[in-house]
């Protein structure tokens, strides 16, 4: 057999992180791999300030580079985004593993300039972007080989409860559009319904991103409706060209939770997801007819719930990070 190695940076927390966690434990339970986490740098301390994406970065190759050993036949390592790289300020590590695997989720235009400068030697075999419409952007970039494969949710955190014990009736986790909030909060308060919603910094966690996105997931699987928006739309100047496809849409799916809003506007969106997985709505619409929307949603609540249910039983299998990393192992052979 085999022998997998997961390279882990535990010093990574924050809410975004949860989703990370998940992808590196079911490179755990897929390949058995042993996990071995980067080292604290001897100069920790001082390169902090010199992370990537800052205007010190350009000093990072004047430290000193620490040793890190591995043995490996098979090395994982998963970022969020390019900026989390720390492998740079170390050595020896590539040495004995004889296949090593990157997998980065945000890979953004913005980022562009980094991943050329951290990915175009041939420290890693196998390279991975979760954006469809990006990995020919990377390989004409890097002069590298990048393979996409799509992001996923984690099938033990994300489970439907009944429609009897959805608690939370709207939910909005993430960015917000002032008019559709205020209609939103009003259409459930003269209802009696529960409207759930960010009421935190997510910059400042006081909890492990594990337990974080469990608390998540629990809020999740108990929202009959929760409200979702593509990036091109909430952040047009980070999104530029790309349609990305991101974690939130199969997380709600998962859950078995009728998503509201509008979806990527990515051909793979149905081929990943489902067609007429998302129930439209115009967020800058008038508010009268906002309104009168909900209204129509909210009386065809079990009808939605039950279309969801039946998309999650035919395609959570393949929703699941566990059965991206069986695709990776594909890209393995």
């Amino acid at each position: 057999m085999p022998k997998h190695v997961l390279i882990k940076d535990p010093g990574l927390n924050g809410w975004e992180y949860g989703m990370l966690r998940s992808f590196e434990t079911a490179i755990v339970e897929e390949t058995g791999a042993e996990i071995e986490t980067v080292p604290v740098h001897k100069f920790s301390t001082y390169l902090s300030s010199f992370g990537h994406g800052t205007n010190k970065s350009r000093f990072r190759p004047y430290f000193p580079k620490d040793n890190f050993d591995l043995n490996a036949d098979v090395a994982w390592s998963v970022l969020m985004g390019p900026e989390n790289y720390k492998l740079d300020s170390f050595s020896g590590w590539q040495k004995k593993c004889k296949i090593k695997v990157l997998y980065i989720y945000d890979t953004l235009p913005a980022q562009y300039p980094l991943i050329r400068k951290l990915f175009s030697d041939n420290t890693w075999d196998i390279l991975i972007t979760s954006f469809n419409d990006a990995a020919d952007d990377l390989t004409k970039l890097t002069g590298r080989k990048w393979h996409c494969v799509a992001q996923a949710a984690d099938k033990t955190n994300f489970e439907p409860t009944p429609l009897s014990e959805r608690l939370i009736h709207f939910s909005s986790y993430g960015r917000r559009y002032p008019v559709l909030h205020d209609v939103l909060k009003n259409f459930c308060k003269s209802r009696g319904l529960y409207y759930d919603y960010t009421t935190h910094d997510a910059r400042h966690p006081t909890a492990p991103a594990e337990e974080l996105y469990r608390q998540y997931g629990w809020h999740l699987n108990h929202s009959l409706f929760t409200f979702s928006w593509p990036v091109e739309l909430t952040n047009p100047a980070r999104a530029l060209h790309l349609r990305p496809i991101t974690c939130r849409w199969f997380e709600a799916a998962a859950a078995g939770t009728v998503i509201i809003g509008r979806a990527p506007d990515n051909p793979a969106f149905n081929d990943w997801l489902s067609k007429d997985l998302v129930v439209p709505l115009d967020p800058d619409g008038d508010k009268k007819e906002l309104n009168y929307t909900l209204g129509e949603i909210w009386d065809k609540r079990e009808r939605f719930f039950e279309k969801a249910e039946i998309m999650r039983r035919q395609n959570i299998e393949r929703w699941s990070w566990n059965h991206r990393v069986k695709e990776i192992q594909g890209l393995l052979k």
